[in-house]
């Protein structure tokens, strides 16, 4: 006797609190941009109250990290990476206009990422127990058997790359479940040859990078995607079979590109 299966997303807080988040990120930039033509236009409207308003002051530099920064935090608060850029970015524009010795800056820095590296090995259980929870409530995906509820996605892996490249194999491996996160870097992430099992989830981010997801053909492939001066690409073929396994990808990205195959 065949068995049915029935497959819910429904849409969880945690979608529409990221839904906020990237109006607000959106918002921002745009504010951003207009304040910029506004003081250029200051320069030669007699009734604004300024003169002589210059992007190129001591230090604007910094602002190819701050304003980033602040973008990106508004989208995910509580990644560690943009923190550190943020900081970075402030104290260096500090130096330049020489509130703080270029000396000390770098200083704070490297206390700050100490401490940040060891909050992060003292708190990461607590980060891996987080993830899957956000996953499994992002695509609040149940399957009723018989009149028996199974959750999907019973484990998270970890796959993070900032400033270089990686590629991870999951060769005869049975895959469920991964985050990935790629910041100013590139990955290649190859499932083809793992076992896939049904309602696998993907939790993929992109910043300033390159994150390519090889998949088997035999697997349908369904996509939610936030994107901002990037693009998310799902070339993967369509599966027909209805007993095919499911993969679920969320996918954000901003100044980069997400390729799916």
């Amino acid at each position: 006797m065949s068995k049915n299966y029935h497959v819910s997303l429904s849409k969880e807080n945690g979608g529409r609190g990221r839904s906020v988040r990237q109006y607000l990120s959106r918002v921002f930039l745009a504010l951003c941009i207009i304040g910029v033509g506004i003081g250029y236009l200051g320069n030669y409207i007699p009734f604004l109250p300024w003169e002589h308003f210059t992007l190129f002051f001591p230090g604007w530099g910094s602002l190819f990290l701050i304003v980033p920064a602040i973008y990106m935090l508004i989208r995910w608060p509580f990644s560690w990476f943009w923190p550190v850029c943020l900081l970075v970015g402030v104290l260096i524009l500090l130096s330049k206009l020489e509130v703080y010795p270029f000396g000390t800056c770098v200083a704070i820095v490297l206390a700050v990422l100490v401490i940040l590296i060891g909050l992060r090995i003292l708190f990461n259980p607590l980060f891996r127990r987080w993830r899957t929870r956000r996953i499994r409530k992002h695509w609040s995906n149940s399957f009723e058997q018989d009149g028996n509820t199974v959750y999907g996605g019973n484990g998270v892996n970890d796959f993070s790359v900032s400033f270089g490249s990686r590629n991870v194999d999951l060769d005869d491996e049975n895959f469920t479940s991964a985050t990935l996160n790629v910041s100013f870097g590139e990955m290649n992430f190859d499932l083809r040859r793992a076992g896939i099992q049904n309602c696998a989830v993907i939790d993929a981010r992109c910043s300033f990078g390159q994150l390519n997801i090889r998949l088997p053909e035999q697997v349908r492939v369904e996509v939610r995607s936030g994107v901002s001066f990037a693009s998310v690409n799902n070339k993967h073929g369509e599966v027909n079979d209805p007993s095919a396994p499911v993969v679920y990808i969320n996918a954000d990205c901003a100044f980069g590109e997400i390729s799916i195959r």
